[in-house]
């Protein structure tokens, strides 16, 4: 976190600008308020416990509540629709696609099982090691969420054929939440590619998340096959 924080810092010199004056809110707690935040709770509750998801069939149905609600009860209207951010929201589209299409094709699992064959005699750290990059490639290109989906189930085999499946899954979830490189690696870094200032300028482009993320993904990689592997081998998780 210091060293992001570091790296931010000498990119984008906050020092340049003033703090803007942010003016303090008069208004007061309403029902839509607590309607809100009841629906944030519970959609975070049903996205986390398992029975309600086999109930409901997927989390995107589960998010599908808060869109119901907030429109329905007039919280959101037209205007509201409107002005959301299609950019980003198409951009995540885009990504579960991509990810849709290679998990269909077969193509990430051939990858894997080369990988795997190459890596028969291979050492623990090595194997660790490979299928730690190939994820931190793969959540790079088509976002932390279709990357978890697609590769973990894959490296969860791989590491059962080994013998140490908690250790391969937990430092590829590692890596999925790594890899920030691109605009498409998360929705956090998507969302903040599409936020515009009062004129329509973009605060921060692809080169700024390129630039500071690409060295962050290689600090991560770093980390997780050095550290995170030494800290799982001592506590023989």
């Amino acid at each position: 976190i210091v060293l992001a924080q570091c790296l931010l810092m000498v990119m984008f010199r906050p020092q340049r600008y003033a703090a803007p004056f942010i003016p303090k809110h008069q208004g007061s707690f309403k029902l839509e308020h607590l309607i809100i935040i009841v629906s944030i709770f519970i959609t975070v509750f049903l996205w986390c416990f398992k029975p309600a998801l086999a109930v409901f069939g997927s989390e995107g149905v589960v998010a599908c509540i808060p869109i119901f609600l907030f429109y329905g009860l007039g919280i959101l209207n037209k205007e509201d629709f409107n002005n959301l951010p299609w950019n980003v929201i198409f951009l995540v589209a885009g990504g579960t696609v991509l990810g849709a299409a290679v998990e269909s094709s077969q193509l990430l699992s051939m990858v894997a099982k080369t990988i795997h064959d190459s890596l028969q005699h291979a050492s623990l750290w090595h194997v660790y090691c490979v299928f730690s990059l190939f994820t931190f490639l793969v959540s790079s290109l088509v976002s932390h969420t279709v990357a978890s989906l697609i590769v973990l189930p894959i490296v969860a085999e791989v590491g059962a054929s080994l013998g140490h499946p908690r250790l391969i899954v937990m430092g590829c979830t590692l890596a999925c939440s790594g890899a920030m490189a691109l605009p498409v690696s998360s929705f956090p870094n998507m969302a903040a590619i599409g936020l515009d200032n009062e004129v329509g300028k973009s605060y921060i482009h692809a080169q700024d998340i390129i630039m500071a993320g690409a060295p962050m993904t290689l600090f991560s990689a770093t980390v997780v096959m050095t550290f995170g592997y030494a800290l799982m081998t001592m506590i023989h998780f």
